[in-house]
């Protein structure tokens, strides 16, 4: 809930309406669509596919299928905040995932690199920021948590790569 309130505050920016409505949908937000002919369009949608029901209390609620497409909606908007100055520490993801989830290694590591990581080795991948809670999100939503381990290192030997690969 609290990335789906980030991303509402931060005022979406990216986001389409349809993806908007779901946020607020998930929030518990009450919609006033009114006045809205393309909201009221979008919502209908929403409505139509089964993103979306109205439960017993009259309130509108997600399905199941509206939480799938709305952790879809989080994982691409998952970023990492960078610090003003970097600690001296390097953020190392590595993992070692079985053969039968060759399509969510793939789809982490394609996620790997839209964040920016160094692949340091074929299943290492190096960050010099914090970035414990969004790779742990990002491995939650793609089901491999428990195959990956985060470290995080004061030295790695010649790092002289790594730091013109990321600007330090």
């Amino acid at each position: 809930m609290e990335k789906i309130k980030k991303l509402v505050s931060s005022g979406g920016e990216g986001l389409t309406l349809a993806h908007s409505l779901l946020l607020n949908i998930a929030l518990g937000e009450k919609l006033s669509l009114a006045r809205n002919r393309k909201a009221q369009g979008v919502f209908y949608g929403l409505r139509r596919y089964k993103f979306v029901m109205r439960d017993r209390g009259g309130d509108y609620a997600l399905t199941k299928k509206g939480e799938k497409k709305l952790h879809t909606i989080l994982i691409d908007e998952v970023v990492i905040n960078l610090p003003r100055k970097w600690d001296g520490r390097w953020h190392l993801v590595t993992y070692d995932l079985p053969i039968r989830f060759k399509n969510a290694r793939n789809a982490f590591r394609w996620k790997l690199k839209d964040l920016g990581f160094y692949q340091f080795q074929k299943s290492i991948w190096v960050y010099p920021y914090p970035c414990e809670s969004e790779l742990l999100f990002v491995a939650d939503f793609f089901g491999v948590r428990k195959y990956i381990e985060i470290i995080e290192a004061t030295k790695i030997l010649d790092d002289k790569k790594l730091r013109a690969y990321f600007g330090l």
